[in-house]
């Protein structure tokens, strides 16, 4: 169904954080708060990498208090000290180092569940790896305000040990 490709971060990557708390739909609104803050406090070009940062197991953690993050890594020329992130409801904080599985969704988010449950049921038991004690991350490839959601693509990370 999907090729599993095997990457290694080897540095932590710094990003700009907004923390979500939820269900996992619900994202998008930290996602578009983050945008606002790069549109009002940034200056210059701002070609940033998005991600989604997974800190529960949604069959384990009611949909009210699941907790994620909406990450950019931040443009250089952000005129914001950390204080005044925080201030605003941001923090900077990194998406961790190491060894993970990856595979590339094609589609709307709606979609992304059948991949995770593809990589965590199927080709995780399977595999010979172990899965690490890190949080899940997607990075959408493409962005959502000019892509029709069929061409939509997300790239899963699935932490390994």
């Amino acid at each position: 169904m999907y090729q599993v490709e095997i990457i290694h971060y080897e540095q932590p990557l710094p990003v700009l954080m907004k923390p979500h708390q939820g269900p996992y739909s619900g994202i998008a609104a930290a996602f578009a708060a983050l945008r606002t803050l790069l549109q009002q406090h940034g200056t210059g070009p701002q070609a940033v990498r998005a991600f989604g940062q997974y800190l529960d197991d949604p069959a384990a953690v009611a949909p009210q208090a699941l907790r994620a993050a909406a990450c950019l890594t931040p443009p250089p020329a952000l005129s914001l000290t950390p204080a005044e992130v925080e201030e605003l409801g941001f923090v900077y904080g990194e998406l961790a180092a190491g060894r993970y599985a990856s595979i590339v969704h094609q589609g709307p988010y709606q979609g992304l569940a059948g991949g995770w449950n593809w990589l965590l049921q199927e080709w995780l038991p399977g595999s010979g790896e172990q899965f690490g004690q890190r949080p899940l991350l997607d990075e959408a490839l493409n962005a959502p305000q000019d892509t029709p959601p069929a061409l939509l693509r997300t790239r899963l990370l699935l932490p390994l040990a």
